[in-house]
């Protein structure tokens, strides 16, 4: 029998509705993994452990006078310290907020909450949520649970390391350029980035306008598609999301994407693309190679210009404005993330018709990938060119197959693109690399059919022979 740390959130919320199990037991035995292991993953910064336990104790006295709060009756979670949570630390991995306790949650957090899950912690990111290390100012370094010598991701990096280390069976990250999906890759774990609806509450200190109104999602994040499903009927306040049938295999049409922006992925992450493909084939799943739908040199600069403008307007004062703004990204922002910051400092320069324009352009690159997926029930692509990679100064040089190239480049082109459009994109754990390190694949789907995207993946994840599991720290 697993110890309680290995189960999905979905065994454990049926666990404690049963009552084989509390709600008292199952936080302990997640706060005992903690204490254990967090001090070499590092992924969890801000623990809420005696109102999480006040929390789990109501609970069972809930179930003992036949109450249940919701699907997620008792089950702890965690979310990334980007999130606004009432009474509990939230850093935003900003400077001057080591010590703010939010007086609010954020949407997503009492979403959770209202479906009967315990907040138990927060988990690391990086500086401003914005790299694909997870590097933080006042944290420090998260780990990766599967090889502490190499990074967990970012910016949700925390969030993957927690569920991959058996800290937490639930998590809420967010995604606007890989954010959910690198970490879920190079982790090992399960993420959904939802259909865009809107700009993003809640993840910014109270004190500062919203400026970011575009691709930015908020999304669960957890070990298994059966456990994104709950979380995601909760967060969209919709049975559907687990009330979708399941499409039998031999009717899922499946187009495959190996390689995006002209950037291929390593050997590894050929063989695992390959497995997957037969293992989906043999399940009678209809699976072709096709090119990539969209114009992704356009979708990428759309991308960046989008960034660049929204992310200028966020800026403190004397920033926003030429020539300190032109020093921003052509000399520090240049200096992490190379050719991507010429993306986003050509957007930092257009007015209001540019953005409009670059607004535009989006709709667009959306309309052109729903056509395509008219045709098809699901665009397969890697994640990343690569693994995950060892701890690095951020914009140093990364490795493809022996050969340097600049730090963007592996991950980049499979994420910024693919996020512009705010289709659906399941981030799926298909496989290892030959020493071990977890590679995943983002399954896209159409706009608006995330329960649905959901349903089908656990078709591909029963096919794949459900690869996700816990790192193995340890006992």
């Amino acid at each position: 029998m697993p110890t309680l740390t290995a189960h999905s959130a979905a065994s454990l919320a049926r666990q404690i509705r049963n009552g084989d199990v509390s709600a008292v037991e199952v936080l302990d035995a997640h706060l005992a993994r903690i204490r254990r292991w967090n001090p070499a993953v590092n992924a969890v910064v801000t623990l809420n452990a005696d109102r999480a336990r006040n929390q789990a104790q109501a609970a069972d006295a809930a179930l003992d006078r036949g109450e249940t709060w919701g699907p997620l009756h008792g089950v702890p979670f965690t979310a990334k310290d980007q999130f606004s949570t009432a009474g509990v630390r939230t850093t935003y991995a900003l400077p001057g907020y080591d010590d703010f306790v939010p007086a609010a949650d954020a949407p997503q957090i009492r979403c959770l909450k209202d479906a009967g899950a315990i907040l138990m912690g927060k988990t690391n990111l990086p500086f401003a949520a914005y790299d694909w290390q997870c590097q933080n100012p006042t944290f420090g370094r998260a780990n990766n649970p599967w090889d502490l010598a190499c990074t967990p991701g970012g910016s949700s990096g925390g969030s993957a390391a927690a569920l991959a280390a058996g800290f937490a069976p639930l998590e809420l990250g967010a995604d606007v350029g890989g954010s959910l999906r690198v970490p879920a890759h190079f982790c090992g774990v399960a993420s959904l980035r939802p259909t865009e609806r809107g700009p993003l509450r809640g993840i910014r200190p109270p004190d500062r306008p919203a400026t970011v109104r575009h691709i930015a999602v908020a999304g669960p994040m957890a070990r298994t598609v059966e456990d994104l499903q709950l979380a995601w009927a909760a967060l969209s306040s919709s049975a559907n999301a687990i009330d979708a049938p399941t499409p039998p295999a031999d009717s899922l049409r499946i187009a495959v994407t190996s390689e995006l922006g002209g950037v291929p992925v390593d050997t590894d992450t050929q063989r695992v693309l390959r497995s997957a493909v037969g293992a989906w084939r043999s399940a009678g799943c209809d699976v072709e190679r096709r090119p990539a739908p969209l114009d992704l040199e356009d979708a990428f600069d759309t991308w960046g210009r989008i960034q660049g403008v929204e992310l200028t307007a966020g800026f403190p004062g004397p920033l926003r404005h030429a020539p300190l703004k032109h020093l921003v990204w052509q000399g520090y922002v240049r200096s992490q993330y190379g050719s991507l910051a010429g993306r986003m400092a050509r957007g930092a320069r257009l007015g209001p018709r540019g953005y409009f324009a670059a607004l535009d352009a989006r709709e667009a690159l959306a309309d052109s990938l729903d056509i395509f997926l008219g045709d098809w029930d699901l665009w397969v692509t890697p994640v990343a060119a690569t693994p995950a990679f060892t701890h690095r100064r951020i914009g140093a040089d990364l490795d493809i197959e022996g050969v340097s190239v600049p730090y963007a480049l592996p991950i980049a082109p499979y994420n910024c693109p693919t996020a512009v459009t705010g289709h659906p994109i399941l981030t799926l754990p298909a496989g290892r690399s030959s020493d071990g390190r977890p590679i995943g694949l983002q399954v896209h789907a159409r706009r608006g059919t995330d329960a649905n995207l959901l349903a089908a993946g656990r078709r591909l994840e029963d096919a794949l022979g459900n690869v996700s599991s816990l790192a193995p720290l340890g006992a």
